[in-house]
Parts: C-alpha cells; sequence; structure tokens
C-alpha cells in the first residue's frame, strides 16, 4: 500500500447516487482545491453565562446582570427568532440602586450556578448583600429574573430595584443572525400587568410580554424603543427586600401577557422549588466523581440547548444550538443529534428520547445522511456523509438496550424508516472493494480517498444491530445483515489494516486498490471503534492505532501543549471531542484536559486554544456537551443478541 497525509486524491472518485436520486454517479473534482467551510477563530471575550428551557434560551447573560438576548423556535419558520438588545443597552438590565447612588456588578458580583444550571450572583456592600437568580422553570414559557437586597447595617436604607428594557432588533436565525422586515411594537398591557414586545410580519411572529412584582407601571426612557420600571423601597436593618421579573413567550401579544399572569399566580418560590426538584432528580454522577459540576452543566445545557420545543406547535425539535454563538446554529445534523445528545437526553428524560427519536424518523429520513437540514427536515447543505447515516441505527440500538422499550420497534415509522435507512446504505457498497463509500467526512469536508474506516466499522455495527432485529423477528428485509455485517467486518480488516510507524494500525481511509491516509477526526474517531463494539479494545491493531493518534505522528496531536489535545485539519486547534473519545477508548489522558480546560465558561466547545484551554472555535457547542455528558459517566454502548432483544434483557457487548 501506499501511505498518504491528510489531503486529496489527484484523480477523480466516482460516488455512488443516493437510491432517492436517478440512477446516476456523482463525481467530485479535484482540479482545484476543495471547498472546505471552517469555523473561525473566536477573539478573547468576557465571560457569558446562559440558562433556557424548552421553550426560551438566554444565551447571553453578563457580569452585570444584563441579557443581551432571547431567543424562540418556530418549526414552520425552520429556525430561531431572537429578542435583541443593542451593544450599549442589551434587551434586559438591571436596576441596582442603594442610598440614590446606582450599584453596576460588573466585576464585582460573584457568580455560580445552582444545581449546575441557574445562573445567580452575590454582591455585597458595606451595609448590604444583593443577590440576583435567573430561572427558567422547565415546561413554561417564560422565566423569572429574582433580585433581592438585603440590609445588614444599623440604619434604613431607600433602595430601588428593577429592569431596564431596550428593544432595538428581532432578528432570524438559522447559521447567523439577521434583521426580520417588519414592525416591533412595543406596549403596556393593562389587562395583563405586562409590557409586551410582539414582533410582526404581517402577522405575528413571535412576542415577549414583561412583568414586575411588586406591580409597578413601566416608563418610556429617554432612548429610543427603552422602558424601565423599578421598585423603591425602604428597608430596615435585618429586612431583605426583593423584586421579581417575569418574563413569558408565545406566538403574539395575549398568549404572551396571559403566560406571565399563570406564571406570578404560581409565584417565584413554587416555580423555584419545583425546579431544584426536576435539575436534582435528573443529576448524574461521573465515573470518579470529581467532574459531577461538568457533566451536569453540560448535561442540562445539551437538553435544553440541543433540543427545543416549537413555540408554533409544541413539537419537539433537535438542532445543533441555540446559542447565535455557535457558528452553525439552529440546524440538524444526525451525527450531532443522534450521535452526541441523544445519550445525554436518554439520561434526562426517556420519554423525551423516545418522542425525539420518533420525530427524527418521522421528519429528517428523506435527506437521511445529508449533510445539514433545515429543522423541518429539508435539505439545507447538501453532501452525504455515511456515518450520518449510521446515526440513526445506532440511536435506535441505544434507546432500545438502555430503555428496554422494545415497543418502539412496533411503530410504522421505525420499521419503514429502518428498510429506507438499509436500502440507502446498501447502495454505497462497492462489490471490488467490498466496502462502502462516503463523500463527505465527519467533519463534514471532502474525502481524500471514499472509503473511511471509521464509517464502514460503525456501518459494520450498524449491520450486526439489523441482524438482530431480523433474528428476533422484528423487522424483515430481503438481506440478510448477520452476513452482510460478517462480511463488512472481513473486508474492514483485509482492507483497512495498514503497517504504521508504531505497529499494525487502522487506516483513516482507503482507495481499495492499495493507497491509504493515516490520520485521525476527533467528530469520528477511530479511538471510538471499541466503544461501538466494532473490536476489541485489547486488540493490538486498535491499541496501535489510539497510541497512533496521541503521538508525535500525528500532525494534528498537541503533543507537550498545556491543553494536549488531538485537533483536525477541519479546526487545528485541540477537540474536547477528542477527549471524550480518549475516556471511551479508556485513555487517562482525557480526564486530565476536560479538568483544567476552561472550554467555553465551562460548557462545551468546538476547539481550544492549546496555551490555555479557552475556546477557540465553536463556542456554545450544545449537541457536543451531550457526548461529554455522556462520557464523564463512564457508560459503554451496550448490545443485546436476538435472545435479549426478545427478552428484553440487557448485557454487554464485547466492547465492554
Amino acid at each position: 500500500m501506499k501511505i498518504d497525509s491528510p489531503g486529496y486524491p489527484d484523480k477523480l472518485f466516482i460516488y455512488p447516487a443516493m437510491t432517492f436520486l436517478v440512477k446516476r454517479s456523482m463525481v467530485m473534482d479535484n482540479s482545484s482545491e476543495p471547498y472546505l467551510t471552517v469555523p473561525k477563530s473566536i477573539p478573547p471575550e468576557e465571560p457569558l453565562f446562559m440558562t433556557g428551557n424548552e421553550y426560551i434560551a438566554l444565551p447571553q447573560i453578563e457580569k452585570n446582570g444584563s441579557i443581551i438576548s432571547a431567543n424562540v423556535l418556530r418549526l414552520d419558520c425552520h429556525g430561531l427568532f431572537e429578542f435583541c438588545g443593542s451593544a450599549d443597552n442589551p434587551l434586559l438590565t438591571p436596576i441596582l440602586q442603594v442610598e440614590e447612588e446606582a450599584i453596576d456588578p460588573g466585576n464585582r458580583a460573584e457568580w455560580n450556578y445552582e444545581m449546575d444550571w441557574l445562573p445567580g450572583f452575590c454582591l455585597s456592600g458595606e451595609e448590604w448583600t444583593l443577590k440576583g437568580e435567573i430561572v427558567c422553570p422547565p415546561g413554561q414559557k417564560g422565566f423569572f429574573y429574582h433580585l433581592s437586597l438585603a440590609n445588614q447595617g444599623n440604619r434604613s436604607l431607600r433602595i430601588k430595584l428593577g429592569w431596564k428594557v431596550c428593544w432595538t432588533a428581532f432578528n432570524y436565525l438559522v447559521f447567523s443572525s439577521r434583521p426580520v422586515e417588519g414592525s416591533r411594537r412595543l406596549e403596556y398591557n393593562n389587562w395583563t400587568n405586562s409590557l409586551v414586545l410582539e414582533a410582526a410580519a404581517g402577522l405575528p411572529m413571535a412576542a415577549l410580554a414583561l412583568a414586575v412584582e411588586p406591580q409597578v407601571e413601566w416608563h418610556q426612557s429617554e432612548e429610543k424603543d427603552c422602558y424601565q420600571a423599578s421598585c423603591a423601597a425602604e428597608v430596615a436593618t435585618g429586612e431583605c427586600f426583593t423584586a421579581t421579573l417575569y418574563g413569558a413567550v408565545n406566538l403574539e401579544a395575549n398568549g404572551a401577557g396571559t403566560t406571565t399572569v399563570d406564571l406570578r399566580r404560581h409565584g417565584v418560590e413554587n416555580l423555584k422549588l419545583y425546579t431544584l426538584q426536576w435539575l436534582e432528580s435528573r443529576c448524574q454522577s461521573s465515573e470518579n466523581g470529581e467532574l459531577d459540576s461538568l457533566l451536569n452543566k453540560n448535561l442540562f445545557f445539551s437538553y435544553f440547548y440541543s433540543t427545543a420545543r416549537s413555540l408554533d406547535s409544541e413539537e419537539v425539535v433537535f438542532l445543533t444550538s441555540r446559542s447565535p454563538r455557535y457558528y452553525v446554529s439552529a440546524a440538524f445534523w444526525s451525527r450531532d443529534a443522534l450521535l452526541w445528545s441523544f445519550p445525554a437526553v436518554m439520561m434526562v428524560d426517556p420519554g423525551a428520547a423516545r418522542e425525539l427519536l420518533l420525530t427524527v424518523f418521522r421528519r429528517h429520513l428523506r435527506n437521511c445522511g445529508e449533510h445539514a437540514h433545515y429543522l423541518n427536515g429539508t435539505l439545507l447543505y447538501p453532501g452525504f456523509e455515511l456515518d450520518q447515516l449510521c446515526a440513526y441505527f445506532l440511536a435506535l440500538r441505544h434507546y432500545l438496550t438502555e430503555s428496554g422499550d422494545y415497543t418502539l420497534l412496533e411503530n410504522q415509522k421505525i420499521s419503514e424508516g429502518l428498510t429506507l435507512l438499509a436500502e440507502k446504505a446498501l447502495d454505497l457498497f462497492d462489490p471490488k472493494v467490498g466496502l462502502y463509500s462516503t463523500f463527505l467526512d465527519p467533519s463534514d469536508d471532502p474525502v481524500r480517498y471514499p472509503y473511511l474506516t471509521y464509517d464502514n466499522a460503525i456501518l459494520q455495527c450498524s449491520f450486526r444491530f439489523l441482524g438482530h432485529l431480523q433474528a428476533g423477528e422484528h423487522w424483515e428485509h430481503k438481506a440478510d445483515f448477520a452476513i452482510l455485517a460478517a462480511e463488512l467486518q472481513q473486508a474492514i480488516y483485509e482492507n483497512c489494516i495498514v503497517k504504521g510507524p508504531l505497529g499494525v494500525m487502522f487506516a483513516w481511509s482507503v482507495d481499495g486498490r492499495g493507497r491509504f491516509t493515516l490520520y485521525d477526526n476527533p467528530p469520528g474517531s477511530l479511538q471510538l471503534l471499541a466503544h461501538y463494539g466494532f473490536c476489541s479494545p485489547d486488540e493490538t491493531v486498535f491499541k496501535n492505532t489510539v497510541r497512533w493518534i496521541r503521538s508525535t505522528n500525528n500532525k494534528y496531536f498537541h503533543s507537550g501543549a498545556p491543553f494536549e489535545e488531538a485537533g483536525s485539519r477541519h479546526a487545528g486547534n485541540p477537540w474536547p471531542l477528542a477527549a471524550c473519545n480518549d475516556l471511551l477508548a479508556c485513555n487517562a489522558g482525557g480526564l486530565d484536559f476536560l479538568k483544567r480546560s476552561a472550554m467555553d465558561n465551562g460548557f462545551f466547545c468546538e476547539t481550544v486554544d492549546p496555551q490555555t484551554g479557552k475556546v477557540s472555535t465553536g463556542a456554545a457547542f450544545a449537541s457536543g456537551a451531550g457526548f461529554l455528558a455522556f462520557a464523564l459517566t463512564g457508560r459503554k454502548v451496550r448490545e443485546e443478541s436476538p435472545e435479549e432483544i426478545e427478552t428484553g434483557e440487557g448485557t454487554e457487548s464485547p466492547a465492554d
């Protein structure tokens, strides 16, 4: 075989057409450099905080307590809508005043996350202590922002607590934000005692209502599109004064306003108690207990930012991220949703995982395997990726083995979907090589050679799963997938094992004619072959492959850097995903990396600076955060035999 470094071929290769297309060949033109859509580096920025629930996301909360934006999802519009302020005037800013002196928390406030998801701050003066917390109760179309000031001095204090609202933009977000042409109506509603922000483009698009307790009037500020409301009080020694802003979203003004009424009827104490109980009942433990906070912070981040409920239909939606800081936000990748987010959703709420799986099989099969979809399943970014096709099989396998809910296989969408997926996979087969081809790799970039070892390995796991379903009489197909799985495994061992600098190892890709590349890609790493059950972690070829990935032989591994981890040609800096791969391949290096790396204010990101451990690309990477949470639990993929599928009894796979 001839070894090639990662790059692109000098000749063309043929890519088989998908089954839903007219039978023809797709040819990738390599006469010039291929097009790569890679992330831009993120400059250093001030710390930001975030929270949210199924209906509303607050992705940018500043150290002074200001909320830059809030967003909601509309499935009928295929994206997110943002209520935004300006650089000088955020959407919501707390008004804090003691003895007529304005207080700016700025760098003085100490922030923390209660239950790893509820951001709050504390600020102390000589005579007082001010606390603020922002809570988005699960299942509610809203949030509350609670302020309390305790007088710890020897005299009464005149104080003022409230909020300033500045609504300067209403944006549509898919990948990037852009203004929506239409009207923005901001007015006080006497019936619900709330200030309502309603955006319309002919018909209303979305509305955000705000109400303050104790009830006070909203006054228009000197700045355009700005209002404020504040509660003035004299607080005696030893006493505490509180004020609460309730915010609610809905399709139009009246729905948003009445939802604030409902929130006020429940009250801060009940909403907070419910939220704490909800979070506490879903907290997980890391394998060694040291990283529980990191695990749960990213678990809830992934759950609430890579899934959402649509404002227009209340249907559940999978998406990359609800944060505008993520460079491909508000879109669907089956890899991200089903391999990274889905295991986290299973940990938080198996019922929601079942609903999401059914939704994906109903909404996203038409373009299954394609690079990126709009949220309704239509094609956003073309380009076939074999690992994204396999993601459907592996997510279903994960659900069955973790939940024991085999009734899902009786659903027509699932059974018909499996057949469609299987037919698409079979159409990619090259009988001369015995392998299956792809057009793009797991970081969505053009491949040098069409047969990727990782892709074929997880397809072999998928075929073996289908063979088990056939043996258990849960699914029918004319092909025998147990035989196909065995044949594919043999083809991988015949074509994809090569002699590397550290011994025999898996190649990254092969051309079927003796040429191959040595490379690894964190979004679809060879380190995961044992995790998914393709091989044993004790096999020499697998161990040598892992050693090569984490060595100086891999030019994308940052050996000796303060934050030592693997990068890729898509994004060269260290990937936290690579650290997750380490954990699932039983490497200690990943744990040390995650213990020390700040990433994106403690939240998952695509890559970090190798010197500082802070985010360098892909901030607010919500789907990846789910994979981090799963990896930190120390869980392994389990695979069931036909008998266990029949009885509903689980077992460990040979990889465990």
